[in-house]
């Protein structure tokens, strides 16, 4: 017949019977724990879903392009009120290169989560001069965003876009360049990098940031690497 224990008292164990009970309650712990930190990767999973379908109905939108035509019809000599037609050309749920406002404009980085549009935000300037001349702006590789990705650990910032940008028929040693960073702010600390040809990354001047725009000056095109370090 077991003797029942009163509240408070000291429970005295054998040492296995308190091994024993000791490896049960970490064990109670542990699974705790566990259940607790698969239930916070399920809501940062949902999270980063409702993000990530955020961001395509945010492009959805800005493809979408709205004509509105005003028409004035008069009848018998007398003037009428003006009558308003609204149509609404859809491009494409998915982007478009020739789609309004994102035009020349690189949204997507393979393997880059939610990456932020980057495109040519004005003319190159050319020893100073300005000319009619702009970068082409492509998308870019996994490898290469893999290699930023590297890079951006080792140096404390994150990854906002890697693009591949041509300069075909222009010929410089230095230039200017106006990147439309649709993502950056007044304030925003950015550095941009460059990838040589041996695959290392080479870090180019940046004049300066302002809402909506980075500024470098280059001196060739090729694969350019934006990193936010605030």
């Amino acid at each position: 017949m077991s003797t029942p224990i009163m509240a408070g008292a000291t429970v005295i164990r054998s040492p296995k019977a308190e091994e024993a009970y000791q490896r049960g309650l970490a064990e109670g712990r542990y699974q705790e724990a566990k259940a607790h930190g698969e239930y916070l990767e399920r809501e940062i999973a949902d999270l980063k879903a409702q993000v990530q379908n955020l961001y395509n109905k945010v492009i959805e939108l800005a493809n979408k392009k709205t004509n509105v035509e005003v028409k004035v019809t008069v009848k018998n000599g007398k003037a009428s009120k003006p009558k308003v037609v609204v149509k609404n050309n859809t491009v494409g749920s998915g982007y478009s290169p020739a789609s309004e406002p994102f035009v020349n404009t690189v949204l997507k980085a393979p393997g880059l989560d939610c990456p932020i549009p980057v495109g040519q935000g004005g003319k190159l300037v050319i020893c100073g001069v300005k000319t009619r001349a702009t970068f082409v702006m492509r998308e870019t590789t996994s490898a290469k965003v893999d290699s930023a990705k590297i890079l951006a650990a080792q140096i404390g910032g994150s990854v906002k876009n890697v693009v591949e940008t041509y300069a075909p028929g222009v010929r410089f040693s230095t230039a200017q360049v106006d990147f439309k960073v649709y993502g950056a702010h007044d304030g925003d600390i950015y550095r941009v990098f460059q990838m040589g040809p041996k695959g290392t990354w080479n870090e180019v001047q940046v004049d300066e940031v302002r809402e909506g725009h980075v500024i470098c000056t280059v001196n060739r095109a090729g694969t350019f690497a934006f990193l936010k370090m605030n």
